[in-house]
């Protein structure tokens, strides 16, 4: 009962993909193709990456709406070094230090300086879009070397090497936030960063983690993207950083940081996907698509603030005529 408690929205969750699953099949014939689940996981991997980026950002309390550039920052610097020759191996680390700088420096101004994540990362996220666009171009690049698109494009058996990356990628943030320091200072400092200062965290060092690890994961995320799409320009996963807010906040993660778990945003993953596949098999028209997420990231806000309300009138006393607190009366037959 108590395990059922604690993970009640993940469990939430978990019945709610249920039911799309039997919606979107209902809308398609082609929805339960095998063909179709694995190409359609394959499309949202590149969008989990960097809500597993984004996760332990929102954990701390605060928020990068830079991603999708971070993102795009990466896959044309690897096309670019792809077209020059550069061994894959060293593209690939190339591109994650240049994420991990690029989260760096959203971490500096947030954490160091102290300046509001929203308007810091609004600002890089017009930033590194300019960036994306000095590398590439306004043609972008085209790659046609297998040995670049392996992350992308490679499959290990049946199973694409994308989707692997995405579960080992899932794993590791799970590990990370439960069973390290870093997990548990971003908890605290989530939820009272005053106190986890005194008490000796390093609330500063903890935010700056946050935000680089969200610039690598968008790193390797721009890798993934130009090995499925073979190709790489300025503009890469623009607009899609409404997706990836709500993956995080619909599985679980307060936006007001503290808690939140990975197996959530994993789950939210799989929901927004399946309700999305859906809709395309169906024609529903892009925008409508969009209404939905946006409305499912109102409704993931919304629902536990309204739950916390219930709960606070619930246990709100009511004091009778006789001078009683009415609320004082179950729980005493409850003890009894």
């Amino acid at each position: 009962m108590r395990l059922a408690r604690r993970y009640s929205w993940e469990l939430l969750l978990v019945v709610l993909i249920g039911l799309a699953f039997v919606w979107s099949s209902r809308l398609s014939p082609y929805f339960l193709n095998r063909d179709n689940l694995v190409s359609s996981a394959e499309f949202y991997v590149i969008f989990g990456l960097m809500a597993f980026g984004l996760l332990p950002v929102i954990l701390h309390g605060e928020i990068d709406i830079s991603l999708a550039s971070t993102l795009a920052v990466g896959s044309v610097l690897y096309a670019k070094l792809a077209d020059d020759g550069v061994p894959v191996i060293v593209a690939m680390l190339a591109v994650l230090a240049v994420g991990a700088l690029l989260g760096l420096v959203n971490g500096a101004l947030v954490a160091v300086a102290g300046l509001p994540s929203l308007a810091v990362t609004l600002g890089t996220l017009g930033a590194f879009r300019g960036i994306a666009f000095l590398i590439a171009g306004d043609q972008g690049s085209v790659i046609s070397e297998d040995r670049y698109l392996v992350l992308g494009d490679g499959e290990i058996g049946p199973v694409p090497v994308s989707i692997i990356v995405l579960l080992v990628v899932g794993a590791g943030a799970a590990a990370l936030l439960a069973y390290t320091s870093f997990g548990r200072y971003s908890y605290a400092v989530g939820s009272n960063p005053e106190a986890s200062r005194m008490a000796g965290i390093s609330v500063i060092g903890t935010k700056v983690i946050g935000y680089v690890l969200a610039g690598v994961l968008s790193g390797l995320a721009g890798i993934i993207w130009v090995g499925q799409y073979q190709s790489a320009r300025g503009d890469n996963a623009d607009g899609s950083i409404l997706f990836v807010i709500t993956a995080v906040v619909l599985g679980g993660v307060s936006i007001k940081g503290g808690s939140g778990r990975a197996v959530g945003v994993l789950l939210a993953l799989i929901l927004l996907g399946t309700i999305q596949t859906g809709m395309k098999l169906a024609n529903v028209p892009g925008t409508s698509q969009t209404l939905v997420v946006g409305l499912l990231l109102i409704a993931s806000i919304g629902v536990p603030k309204l739950v916390q309300i219930v709960r606070g009138l619930q246990r709100t006393p009511v004091i009778t005529q006789s001078g009683r607190s009415d609320a004082a009366e179950p729980a005493a037959s409850n003890a009894s």
